[in-house]
């Protein structure tokens, strides 16, 4: 389990990966198309809460991830946290040079509603939690 302050950096690191989305940033200043900035941001704050409220969860009471893809990491917290998190950076990286220059509209709409789903997994994570047993 990592200690405060490697957690700590892990969620700084997280942040500025979010706040920074310059594959976005890149494609706006070479087109005058609708810039995908805004919603990559709120696309990774939202995934970052996701990620967080999942670690409280699953290190503060008695609930399981239930990602099949991050099965080899079950067992350790941070590690499968981190794995998550770098799965999702890379998600929304493709979505964005593969997507975005062709169809901006679409890779708008498409990081809107990745916002929105993981706003929701963030609310059903602590939702969980009042209803999950302390460890």
């Amino acid at each position: 389990m990592p200690t405060s302050g490697g957690r700590c950096r892990l969620a700084a690191a997280l942040l500025v990966v979010c706040l920074c989305p310059s594959v976005a940033r890149a494609q706006h200043e070479i087109d005058p198309q609708p810039s995908l900035r805004i919603p990559t941001i709120a696309a990774g704050a939202a995934a970052a809460a996701d990620w967080v409220t999942t670690y409280h969860a699953i290190t503060n009471y008695q609930v399981r991830e239930t990602n099949p893809l991050l099965k080899p990491w079950y067992d350790s917290p941070g590690k499968m946290v981190g794995m998550g998190a770098l799965m999702d950076v890379a998600g929304i990286t493709a979505w964005n040079v593969v997507v975005g220059p062709k169809h901006p509209r679409l890779a708008m709409a498409g990081l809107w509603a990745t916002a929105g789903f993981r706003s929701y997994l963030a609310f059903h994570n602590l939702r969980n939690e009042h209803r999950a047993a302390r460890r």
